[in-house]
């Protein structure tokens, strides 16, 4: 496993940096150990995540930041110790995404240090095939060839490229929400402004209020100091609400309120402030559904759905799956320093007909085990056993019109001729025609001995009779 430490360098005006030093050190990363320092003379380097403390907009730091490269500004972090709107849009308009209000957004700061040291997005160094791994925010550079996934990318392309209209996200847990967002704002127009993103189920409704609208001093015990919301740091970028379907009704009336009339009120406070972020939303629920039952504000999902984007989960993307688990292997690679080579023939078909509930996310997690324990350069199917052993042989589809994916195999059977050992002889021959005659792999697929499958297909060819519409997922299945 790669060992090398993080880089970290505090840049401050004012010599008080412990309530970041604070903060890192609550930082738990496995393995990979953390070095930060407080340099007095600023300066950018590549594989460094550099954090500004900036108190006013008298700090020299400005200065020094404003005529770096676009690619040093995309990772810097900036901590404010104060809610100076003004100050605060300031930094947003210089290019600086990454702004974190202390000490409110303590948690968050930590989680996303957490994040970008995982993924090493704080590296400006190319992968091996020319893009940062900041590029993986970008919509040219998302992963992905299928037919139903190429139309999501063009709509989302011509979605952020023209209107700054709301937009909607539908999709499975782990199909990649949050990176389509991300990826929507920086290839928009509003690329330059703030991206600002809130997970509605990760914070209580009563704080959940406070972070999209802010609060006066004196709104509530504790509430000492004014607090700006997340509408407010959005200023005219991006403000994106993950898994919008668990928002409370009460919550969703505010929402709704500020999105009509383009104003917010903090808590406690008696003024209108205008907004003017796009808002995108999220959520793996049924909306439509949810409106029907009473459970989510029709006039609000009608606001935020001014178009939609449904994201396919990953069992509809075909040969994407190969593709993104070659992607994971190389990355997982250098991150472990092994020499993984990329998916074979064997795992190609056991890939291709597992469902994967948990789509990409799975997808990654998986690779990311059996590549950290793998001993040699190559994947077997052993290395997959807690997927295998969860697959269902046979599923069922009634659809006779839909076109089957390459990874499914249809038997018309005549159920009152057919019995079970004729359905296995000709199941047994069909998975031997897709793998092209290899009788190891076909073997190995269908889960029996070689001198089994050789006494199957030995007798002479079962025709397949003519009962309508039934459906074999042509997958792995366990003895």
């Amino acid at each position: 496993m790669n060992t090398s430490k993080v880089n970290i360098k505090i840049f401050s005006d004012n010599e008080d940096i412990s309530t970041i030093n604070s903060a890192l050190r609550q930082v738990e990363l496995e393995s990979v150990p953390i070095a930060f320092t407080n340099p007095k003379a600023f300066a950018a380097e590549d594989d460094t995540i550099i954090i500004l403390q900036i108190d006013s907009l008298a700090s020299g730091l400005l200065n020094e930041v404003f005529p770096i490269k676009k690619e040093i500004k995309n990772k810097i972090i900036v901590v404010v110790r104060n809610n100076n709107a003004l100050l605060v849009s300031t930094i947003a308009k210089m290019g600086l995404k990454d702004i974190f209000v202390f000490p409110y957004e303590i948690l968050k700061f930590t989680n996303y240090i957490k994040e970008i040291v995982s993924d090493g997005l704080f590296k400006t160094s190319d992968d091996e095939n020319g893009n940062s791994k900041l590029d993986k925010f970008n919509l040219t550079n998302i992963i992905g060839s299928s037919e139903r996934f190429s139309r999501t990318i063009e709509l989302s392309k011509k979605v952020s490229e023209q209107t700054t209209s709301n937009i909607l996200i539908l999709g499975e847990t782990g199909t990649g929400k949050g990176l389509f967002a991300r990826a929507i704002h920086n290839h928009g127009k509003n690329r330059k402004q703030p991206f600002v993103d809130i997970v509605c189920t990760a914070i209580p409704e009563s704080l959940l209020e406070s972070e999209l609208f802010g609060y006066e001093a004196g709104a509530f015990t504790n509430a000492r100091t004014r607090k700006l919301g997340l509408f407010e740091i959005a200023d005219e970028g991006t403000l994106f609400l993950d898994e919008i379907g668990d928002m409370s009704l009460n919550l969703q009336s505010k929402l709704l309120r500020a999105i009509e009339k383009k104003v917010i009120k903090r808590l406690g406070g008696v003024t209108d402030i205008p907004i003017n972020a796009r808002i995108i939303s999220a959520t793996n629920k049924n909306i439509e559904q949810m409106v029907a039952e009473g459970s989510f504000r029709r006039a609000l999902y009608h606001r935020l759905n001014v178009v939609t984007i449904e994201l396919p989960p990953l069992r509809d993307r075909g040969e994407d799956i190969i593709t993104l688990a070659d992607f994971f292997i190389s990355e997982f690679n250098k991150n472990f320093n092994k020499s993984v080579k990329k998916i074979g023939r064997e795992l190609k078909f056991f890939f291709l007909g597992y469902p994967w509930p948990g789509n990409v996310r799975e997808l990654k997690n998986v690779i990311e085990r059996a590549v950290l324990l793998s001993d040699n350069g190559d994947l077997r199917l052993n290395d997959f056993s807690n997927l295998r052993h969860s697959v269902p042989a046979v599923t069922f589809n009634v659809e006779p019109d839909k076109q089957l994916p390459d990874n499914i195999i249809r038997l018309d059977l005549n159920f009152g001729t057919t019995d079970l050992k004729k359905l296995t002889k000709f199941y047994a021959k069909q998975v031997l025609d897709r793998v092209g005659g290899n009788k190891s792999q076909a073997s190995k697929l269908l889960g029996i001995s070689r001198p089994k499958l050789d006494s199957l297909i030995s007798k002479k060819e079962i025709k397949s009779p003519d009962f309508k519409h039934f459906y074999v997922k042509f997958v792995y299945k366990k003895n």
